[in-house]
């Protein structure tokens, strides 16, 4: 066990004499963040306030995904503006070590990630490519490449079964839909100019993010017909859907706020704006608005009670109370915070634990 590293004030919650908990305190729930910029994947317990453990990653990690047992977390390393990654981490979060380094060579840029099994095999898109690579993570090998018949494949989502893979072609303005019972390439929807953030819904529809169209448009996943469309979004980088299907969190990276949106009635149903940094506005291109903290990766809790949002131009996480509807606290995450995921070692709580 690695010694507890204390970050003070780590959770902070303002006029609070006792701090509240986050969440539910129970057996073995971290969070994981991304710190592309200091290539390392930090493993926090978001109720104690403590860094449980630090792993160096690669050059550039944007993405995680952890095994269904927790025990594995698997990292797409994507490189930077001068190195193209070629490389997938394996951690064991249980021993605390790295388990290896698996090679994609000649597929490069890897970068949406998901476990298609229990801990076994994991899906990962290559922007090079132009494809969905399966990963035997026991062999360290690519078993099968997928072509997605699109451009700069960039993010990746499952249906529920996963019996098919959904991803978003940043340069083909396109979603892919795969077989993945066949290993082909069934169907691409076209839907706008620049596709980004997706995600996938519990009963099946496909939420897609456009970044040029500050939209985000709802696919059926039956006839693969556009059902919604939700406009001003200022550049949706990211979306996660919520666990009971309640609703659909926003990262509007441009504006500095998180949309929450009914996923019944596909209306915004209120935004929460963020604390604004003090980045220099300089260091932004024109389409931010002075002092966004930039919120990119978002993650939301199994019982779907908190949204944990990282803020790159801020160095921290949001956690956001979904049932106040406003931001309860952040986490310090100094190396440029990115991708995010739940580590569990036991099943998820429900309310009623």
């Amino acid at each position: 066990m690695s010694k507890l590293i204390l970050l003070a004030p780590l959770l902070f919650f303002p006029g609070c004499a006792s701090a509240p908990k986050v969440a539910e305190v129970w057996p073995g729930s971290y969070l994981i963040v991304l710190e592309k910029d200091a290539a390392q994947a930090v493993v926090v317990e978001p109720n104690g306030g403590f860094v449980k453990h630090v792993f160096a990653t690669e050059t550039g990690p944007h993405e995680v995904c952890v095994s269904r047992n927790g025990q594995y977390a698997v990292i797409a390393n994507y490189g930077d503006g001068t190195v193209r990654g070629h490389t997938l981490s394996v951690f064991d979060l249980v021993e605390e070590r790295r388990e290896r380094l698996i090679d994609l060579a000649p597929h490069e840029r890897p970068h949406g990630i998901a476990f298609l099994d229990r801990r076994s095999t994991v899906l990962v898109t290559s922007e090079t490519s132009n494809a969905v690579l399966e990963v035997d993570l026991r062999s360290g090998k690519v078993t099968r490449a997928i072509p997605t018949g699109a451009e700069l494949s960039h993010m990746l989502a499952l249906s529920p079964d996963k019996k098919r893979a959904y991803t978003s072609n940043a340069g083909s303005g396109s979603i892919s839909v795969l077989d993945l019972e066949q290993g082909t390439l069934a169907h691409v929807v076209e839907m706008g100019t620049r596709p980004e953030a997706i995600d996938v819904a519990p009963n099946g529809e496909i939420w897609v993010g456009d970044n040029e169209e500050n939209k985000v448009v709802v696919i059926d996943p039956v006839s693969l017909k556009v059902i919604a469309v939700i406009h001003d979004l200022r550049l949706p980088i990211r979306l996660a859907v919520a666990p009971d299907g309640s609703l659909v969190a926003v990262s509007c990276a441009a504006t500095g706020e998180i949309a929450l949106i009914d996923a019944r009635t596909k209306n915004v149903a209120t935004r929460i704006p963020l604390e604004r940094s003090d980045a220099p506005s300089a260091s932004l291109p024109p389409m931010f608005e002075p002092g966004s903290p930039v919120p990119v990766g978002i993650l939301i809790d199994p019982d779907s009670r908190y949204a944990f949002v990282s803020l790159a131009a801020a160095d921290r996480v949001a956690v956001i109370d979904l049932e106040e509807r406003r931001v309860r606290t952040t986490i310090a995450a100094p190396g440029g915070p990115d991708g995010l995921a739940w580590a569990f070692r036991r099943a998820p709580p429900s309310r009623s634990w």
